[in-house]
């Protein structure tokens, strides 16, 4: 922007007036606005996740296929008292090697003989313990039996509960000794032993013919009568 230089004479003298350039200021360079950063935006709260409530753990109860839950009945426990380890032992009788013709026929001969003995003395009802096993699945724990007119109908274990009599380990006296005249013509040995009161078998080992684990064992003791 230019000033004026302004001069003043008295008398006769005219005013003059000179413009007089002055040195031009370069114009302010305005800075650009600054750009507005966006606004940072907030992040939302970091929701704590709440621990994952495992389900109540599900106990499943094992079942024994060979044993029927029920009340215990106390009056058969006295049936057990011999029954204990270290109780009285069976006598082992005698043992028949069945390669042999003769003890074959002797086998044949003692348990048919027997057989005749039991049935002119065996009542038309009973209760006997009973304990079986195999290689296969192994031993089983003593069972005391109850038989009516030659048929098993009641079972117990030695806890007094119930056991069903599906199993191959519930039978009658009478179906130990078909077991024995089977065996006689079947098994490569048998040992056996008879009780000498009422002449059933009280202690059964066979041995198959084949292979060296094949064996079985059946002990029957404390025979009682019924009304």
């Amino acid at each position: 922007m230019s000033r004026v230089l302004r001069i003043f004479l008295t008398g006769s003298i005219a005013l003059v007036v000179i413009p007089v350039a002055c040195h031009q200021q370069p114009p302010v360079q305005r800075q650009p606005p600054a750009r507005r950063q966006p606004p940072v935006q907030k992040q939302p709260p970091v929701q704590k996740q709440l621990p994952v409530e495992k389900p109540p753990e599900v106990r499943r109860e094992v079942i024994d296929t060979t044993t029927v839950t029920g009340p215990r009945d106390a009056s058969v426990l006295i049936f057990f008292r011999d029954t204990a380890p270290g109780g009285l032992q069976p006598a082992r009788g005698r043992t028949f090697k069945l390669q042999r013709t003769e003890e074959r026929q002797d086998l044949r001969t003692t348990v048919r003989k027997q057989r005749q003995l039991w049935r002119s003395r065996k009542p038309s009802a009973y209760r006997y313990l009973l304990r079986v096993g195999c290689f296969c699945p192994g031993a089983r724990g003593w069972q005391l039996m109850e038989v009516r007119t030659g048929q098993p109908l009641r079972a117990w274990d030695r806890t007094g509960r119930s056991v069903p009599l599906t199993d191959w380990n519930t039978v009658s006296i009478d179906r130990l000794f078909d077991n024995l005249e089977q065996a006689v013509d079947s098994e490569r040995q048998v040992q056996i032993a008879f009780d000498p009161r009422w002449h059933f078998p009280t202690y059964i080992r066979t041995v198959a013919m084949r292979g060296p684990d094949t064996w079985s064992n059946t002990e029957a003791r404390a025979l009682r009568r019924l009304r």
